[in-house]
């Protein structure tokens, strides 16, 4: 087993990227080879001359042969339950500032918040609250063992409303990226419970877009991510701004990858304040996923009809221009760089098929969550999708990650989530 002092010199000239305030380093960039190390064990990185460069850990099974924790030399043991804690306060007095953590929000967001790997997921409930946990690679697994310790004290050092005894811990390791560490995919774990809520079905609370709660059915155990998509937070904000103007009452919407009608529910909740009804077509490939959708969608006072469907199938069976607002929120159709052609190609085919059955001076919501998959290239493919079913397309807003996801910008990879929003004109 390695010990805490393994060190690690890169090729000369293989810095430059690093310093910039890149955290990772590429196994070809070494001039150590990494094997004989276990995953996920602390490494010293160091340059070619010897100077001390950071901690964090390496793997020498992944192409990402190692990942950094801290840049200062007083930071010995960066795998240990007190660096964990202090990370785990900077992330929440960062979401403190923006009044992020009143309402259900991402805690830790890997590498955004110094902890590469690392996804903390928290969910308010009306019972208390969850933290949802994901360990992507090997040095996050191994911070696992004393994770509800930490987060106990965490909350108690920052004063939480909601003590440790009204939490709940859940870890998702059900993920393919492991795979990559050389990990297991494992079953999800409910590591601490919480009274009798059923995690399979409850509903967690999310800040609504016109402000207030707004409680969603989902499943923290088995459902898509870590049970919600809190990125889309501003851009669900961002498309009621609009709708509000722009859509007839009543209005017809088509809610596509639907997932538990996150984006459709808060339109309905929005038209409702207006004496208006949404009329939700909610389209998933998962019969589960379209019961929460159908059960949230007509809690927030909409009418739903659930079609599974496969959308890059079964869509061209449907008349055209028939709805008010269609959202195109796919998952992620490029998981690595070879998929990006194939990918790119799907995002084409559902964005045809949305464009084509959007009424005129309707408005199309369009996402792509694949972070290999440039900005400009999702836009042109947006542009060939409207050409294609012959829609005349006006791009009037752009949107992106929610704060609670931030972005580096010495770390492209981190940013991710695009979305555009169009009118039919």
């Amino acid at each position: 087993m390695a010990s805490r002092n393994t060190q690690w010199r890169l090729k000369a000239g293989a810095d430059r990227r690093f310093r910039a305030g890149h955290p990772w380093i590429y196994s070809n960039e070494l001039g150590d080879s990494p094997k004989g190390i276990e995953p996920g064990a602390p490494v010293e990185l160091r340059d070619a001359s010897g100077k001390f460069l950071a901690r964090g850990y390496g793997n020498p099974h992944s192409l990402i042969a190692f990942r950094v924790l801290s840049r200062l030399p007083s930071d010995e043991e960066p795998l240990s339950p007190e660096f964990l804690l202090q990370k785990l306060k900077a992330a929440a007095h960062y979401r403190d500032l923006l009044r992020l953590r009143e309402s259900s929000h991402r805690l830790c967001f890997g590498e955004a918040d110094g902890l590469s790997g690392l996804i903390i997921d928290c969910y308010k409930l009306k019972e208390g609250q969850v933290f949802v946990v994901q360990a992507h690679t090997a040095g996050m697994d191994r911070l696992l063992t004393y994770l509800p310790e930490v987060l106990e004290r965490f909350l108690r050092d920052t004063q939480s409303k909601i003590t440790w005894e009204q939490t709940a811990l859940i870890i998702r390791n059900d993920v393919q990226v492991r795979k990559l560490e050389g990990l297991t995919v494992d079953s999800p774990t409910v590591i601490k419970k919480l009274g009798g809520v059923n995690f399979s079905h409850l509903q967690v609370q999310i800040a609504g877009a016109q402000g207030g709660e707004i409680p969603f059915a989902t499943d923290l155990i088995e459902g898509q991510k870590t049970g919600f998509f809190l990125d889309q937070a501003a851009n669900t904000r961002l498309a009621i701004q609009y709708a509000d103007k722009l859509a007839s009452k009543n209005p017809k919407i088509l809610d596509l990858c639907s997932y538990v009608g996150q984006w459709s529910t808060q339109l309905a909740a929005a038209f409702r304040t207006k004496g208006s009804t949404a009329e939700v077509t909610a389209v998933d490939a998962s019969a589960q996923a379209l019961s929460f959708a159908a059960e949230n969608i007509e809690a927030q006072g909409g009418r739903c009809e659930a079609l599974k469907k496969d959308v890059l199938k079964d869509l061209a069976e449907m008349p055209e221009r028939l709805f008010d607002i269609v959202i195109c929120d796919p998952p992620a159709l490029i998981k690595g760089r070879k998929d990006i052609p194939a990918g790119t190609h799907a995002y084409l085919q559902v964005n045809t098929q949305a464009t084509r059955l959007l009424k005129k001076d309707g408005m199309l919501i369009a996402c792509s969550c694949s972070a290999l998959l440039e900005e400009e290239s999702f836009l042109a493919t947006l542009n060939k999708a409207a050409h294609r079913s012959a829609t005349s397309m006006r791009w009037i807003a752009r949107g992106g990650q929610a704060p609670d996801h931030p972005i580096l910008t010495e770390f492209p990879e981190g940013r991710y989530l695009k979305a555009w929003l169009g009118i039919h004109t």
